[in-house]
Formats: structure tokens, sequence, C-alpha cells
């Protein structure tokens, strides 16, 4: 097979990555945006990281988020594995010419920088696509490309989690605090929406010759993750009033283990489960005592959840899974962040793959959600430090290490002064 990668003059035949060839853009910052360059990554993708001197913001959320400490950075090293990092003050003239010669031989430009600062940057869908007419330029923002909101600043946890409704609704009740959602809780699905959106410019590409200006924000993937609620409201469904948690039918509710873990039980399809977790727990009594009646669910809902409780909490969650998993009883396990590691589901799976990294012995990362029959990722490498690639690409570029001093000197760009 013969494939034609944009940017390149020549022909080449299949590569062994489905998207080696394809060159990207990362001048985004934080988790959404680059998390979509990342995505590319994985399948063979140059992705080139654009830094400030001071690094992406990624870089400090850890500190500024008052999250757990390691002896590395986990959302960088998460965020921007398989990256080549270089370092670009692009409020200077030189550094923007170097980014637009980067421009000229690039498939993909993500960004989610806000609007006014991408007009002082020079890196709106204006400033970019007139150097290469092939290109995809993939935006991010927060709550969209127009409307009143569209030059905010937000995080997830703002347009995504709280601005939805997810943030109101999964609260117990009216009366209950909200929470904040988990580091990237939004930014990755939406990360995997923008993922989306420039493969399919990349398919548009190849039917038309041309590139185009594809985007998507957290507002959006918010309402589309609470879209089962939305569109109930938008169907003048009325939501009444929860002063105090809804209640739970005992089939549809957690349980607490011998051993202080928990589980949930999903019994929805109650007809076909109901005989067979008596079957599973031998109580027959249960069904005897017609303790639970499929056309008044309800009607001994506190017997029952009591006495499930009972046997859950006399076997530790090992021997619920145990018994629960071939049962046809439909179940799962509250897991913990601590627990992944020895998963083998997470392991068979590939949800956890191995990344090369020289401070850890068998580090494991979140692999992207996907696969692709007959295509492979590569092998993961740590996430770069600030400017680490500066002079390998900008070498490769055609620049001689006199005008790298010189660029260098004068901070139009940067690199780390152990590489000097």
């Amino acid at each position: 097979m013969i494939i034609y990668s944009k940017g390149r003059k020549n022909l080449k035949t299949k590569s062994d990555y489905l998207l080696e060839g394809i060159k990207v853009i990362d001048a985004a910052s934080f988790i959404a945006g680059p998390s979509a360059a990342t995505i590319m990554s994985d399948y063979g993708a140059e992705v080139i990281k654009i830094e400030p001197q001071y690094g992406d913001s990624l870089r400090n959320l850890i500190v500024n988020g008052r999250m757990p400490e390691g002896k590395e950075n986990y959302c960088w090293e998460l965020t921007s594995r398989n990256k080549k990092s270089i370092s670009l003050n692009l409020k200077d003239n030189e550094a923007h010419r170097i980014l637009v010669d980067l421009i000229k031989d690039a498939d993909v430009f993500i960004t989610n920088m806000p609007f006014p600062v991408r007009k002082k940057l020079k890196i709106t869908s204006q400033d970019i696509r007139p150097h290469n007419n092939k290109i995809i330029y993939a935006s991010l923002t927060g709550y969209g490309e127009v409307g009143p909101d569209a030059d905010r600043t937000a995080y997830d946890s703002m347009a995504w989690w709280a601005r939805s409704g997810l943030m109101d609704y999964v609260r117990p009740s009216d009366n209950s605090p909200v929470a904040w959602s988990t580091p990237g809780m939004g930014d990755h699905p939406t990360g995997m929406a923008l993922y989306g959106a420039i493969m399919t410019a990349l398919y548009k590409r190849e039917k038309t010759g041309v590139g185009s200006e594809v985007s998507t924000s957290l507002m959006a993937n918010g309402a589309w993750a609470n879209g089962v609620f939305i569109q109930a409201a938008l169907m003048d469904v009325e939501f009444l009033d929860r002063p105090e948690p809804l209640p739970r039918h005992p089939f549809y509710d957690f349980y607490s283990t011998k051993d202080h873990r928990e589980f949930a039980l999903g019994m929805i399809n109650s007809r076909i489960e109901w005989p067979k977790l008596i079957e599973v727990l031998n109580r027959e009594d249960w069904k005897e005592r017609e303790l639970f009646d499929f056309e008044n669910p309800f009607e001994n809902a506190d017997i029952l959840r009591s006495e499930l409780a009972r046997e859950f909490t006399d076997r530790t969650l090992s021997e619920v899974n145990e018994i629960l998993t071939n049962s046809g009883v439909t179940f799962g396990v509250l897991g913990k962040t601590t627990d992944h590691r020895e998963d083998a589901q997470f392991l068979e799976t590939e949800t956890l793959v191995p990344l090369e990294h020289e401070s850890f012995d068998d580090l494991l990362t979140i692999n992207s959600p996907f696969h692709i029959e007959g295509e492979k990722k590569v092998d993961f490498l740590r996430a770069p430090n600030i400017g680490e690639h500066t002079k390998q690409v900008l070498k490769d570029m055609g620049f001689e290490d006199l005008e790298l001093d010189s660029l260098k000197a004068r901070n139009s760009i940067y690199w780390p002064d152990n590489q000097e």
C-alpha cells in the first residue's frame, strides 16, 4: 500500500504505525487539548509540543492544585508521553517565524488558548491556515467558539462538570454539598472528542485535498455527558425538589463487606436476576417469604436491604466477587485508585501498559481507551523536560549551532543548560 503524507514531498510505503508520517503541533496547555495529541502520538504521529520557557502550566498542577506529590510529575507524564518539547517565546518575531516553518510541514495544529491570547500570539485560525492549506486547525475552548462566554477561561471542573448540571445532580440531595471533579475528569473525554474531530477532518482531507478547522468545548462535552437529563428537561420533564436523598431500591444500591470495601448491586433486570441471587446466596427462604414482589417492588425494601446487608458484611470483597462474578447477577466493585496495578482485568485488556521512564522500574501508564484491529501503538516514552527537543527539532529544520545559540541568547528559544 502507498500512502501520501501531507507536508512530505515523497510517497512512502505503509509504515509500522497508523499515524506515522503525520506531524502534530501541540500548542495547547493543561489536559483537554494536549490529550488529543497524546492519542495521536500513541498511534505513531510525531507530536511537537510548543512550550514557553517556564513550561506548560500543567507542570504546576500538582503544587497549585494541592494534589498528592510524588517523585515525578504524574499529570505531565500521562498527558505528554511520546512528545517532543520545544520552547519558543511566541511573543518574539524570530520564534514566531520558527513556528510558521513548523506549520508549513505539519498536518495538525492544536490549541486551547483563550481567543485573546491566540490573537496576541498570532495563532488564530486566520494566522495559521494561510501558511498551509492542508493543515487541520483544532480548537478547544471552555464554552464554545461564539456567544457571550466565548472568551472566558475555564477548567473542566467549571465548564464540563458544573455548567452541565452534572455537579448539581450527582449530589445526594439539594441540601447536600457539591463535590469537585477529579483532575482531568472532563478533560480526557473532551480530548477524545477533539481527537475524533481531528481524525474526521483528516478523512475529509483525503477526500477533498484540503484542510479545515474543527472545534469542541468542555461545555458541549459536559452537556453530552449529562445528555439524558438535559434531554428530559428540554422535553418539559418535571424535576422534583430533592430535600433528602432519593431512596434506592436494594437491588440497585451499595453494600459494605467484611473487609470494609464496597460494591454496588445493579439488578435492573430483576425478574431474571432475583432468582439467581437467591440461588447463589442459598436463601430460598426469601422466595418462600415472598420478600420481593415484582408488582410492588418497594413494599419490603427496608427488610430486604437489611438482610442483603447482613449477607454481604459477613463476606470479604474477594468472597463477594467469587460468589457473584459468574452468577448472572449484575454488580460492580467500587474501585480505589490504588487497586488498578494489581487488577487482572486492567492488565489483560491493556488498559494499563508500560511506560519507559528512567526513574522507575516497570512503570505503567493508562492506555488511550480504544484499539484498532491490526494497528499497534508505539512503545510509550516518558514525557519531555521543558525544551528538551528544541535543538534537535530546529537542527532537523536546518538551523546551525551558531544561529541557535544566538536565538537562545536573546530568549527567542530555550533548551536546558545541561544540553549545552
